[in-house]
């Protein structure tokens, strides 16, 4: 007999979500990696490598091999990498944001923006008001029933636009998993904080509008040298810091009203293995996954 390995798909991924804390799990990764920086860091026991077969409709699987697993588990790679996305943008609002109600513009492709802002709307507090788009002719039909639910039990009304400037109007937070070109300060609240998880730079009107610009990783800006983060003259405001080091900053950042301030995620293209281990874990524990061979 074969031996079989654990898959889980999408929508198991998402119910798994729903009992990891992603946002607590990543804070420890990246406080984790800035502690690495000083010659401690601590290395993930388990790694992710590419798996030779595809999942429905093609999509990119990852193989979790970890001491700590009871076997091999194949994952979607794309699942893990919009629900980190989702965990970091939610570190940075936590810390970034100004006190108070918290409006969101979130633009990016349909299947990643609802897992998104699945997992924002359960780990950032007091969300209100999200502007979804996520590209041209979207409607609120194709928005998951189970996230709407959500959003209505959770007291958060949802508008599907038909533009980005629709989308992000008056939002004191917006998350860009895409579509960040369109994106013009005109368009923001004065005290936006905006997130830029593309993996492209924003543009350039908007990057000199900014008071204040952080990262996900400062380890990460030698990697990617031709990003304006890694480059910026004296037009461009500097990096301030890190997620890390705001996570550790026991006394806060105090942001002052009418400041623009950018986050830039570097690593949003990359995969956690920390990640996928906790929502392997979980999924175990509550029966998810089916069995296929390996």
């Amino acid at each position: 007999m074969s031996e079989t390995i654990l898959q889980l798909r999408s929508h198991e991924v998402w119910r798994a979500l729903e009992v990891v804390d992603p946002v607590e799990t990543m804070a420890e990764y990246l406080i984790g990696r800035s502690v690495g920086r000083s010659g401690h860091r601590r290395e993930s026991p388990g790694r992710l490598v590419s798996w030779h077969g595809t999942g429905r409709n093609g999509t990119e699987l990852v193989l979790l091999d970890h001491p700590d697993a009871t076997g091999p588990c194949v994952l979607p790679a794309q699942s893990l990498r919009s629900s980190q996305v989702a965990a970091l943008a939610a570190v940075a609002a936590r810390e970034l944001l100004m006190p108070g109600g918290v409006t969101m513009g979130m633009i990016g492709p349909v299947g990643d923006t609802q897992l998104q802002l699945s997992v924002v709307a359960r780990h950032v507090p007091d969300l209100s008001h999200v502007g979804l788009y996520h590209g041209p002719g979207a409607v609120q039909q194709d928005i998951e029933p189970s996230l709407v639910d959500q959003l209505e039990l959770s007291g958060i009304q949802l508008a599907v636009t038909r533009t980005v400037a629709e989308a992000v109007y008056g939002a004191n937070l917006v998350i860009a998993a895409d579509h960040a070109a369109d994106l013009r300060p005109g368009h923001l609240a004065k005290s936006a904080l905006v997130v830029n998880a593309t993996g492209k730079d924003l543009p350039a009107d908007l990057v000199v509008r900014a008071n204040e610009v952080y990262v996900d990783d400062l380890g990460l800006l030698d990697d990617y040298p031709d990003r304006h983060v890694a480059r910026a003259d004296d037009t461009e405001p500097c990096v301030a810091g890190d997620l890390a080091r705001l996570l550790a900053d026991q006394r806060g950042r105090r942001r002052r009203p009418g400041e623009l301030v950018l986050v830039e995620l570097l690593g949003a293209h990359e995969i956690n293995t920390d990640l996928a281990f906790r929502i392997y874990e979980v999924a175990t524990q509550i029966g998810l996954g089916v069995r296929i061979a390996s």
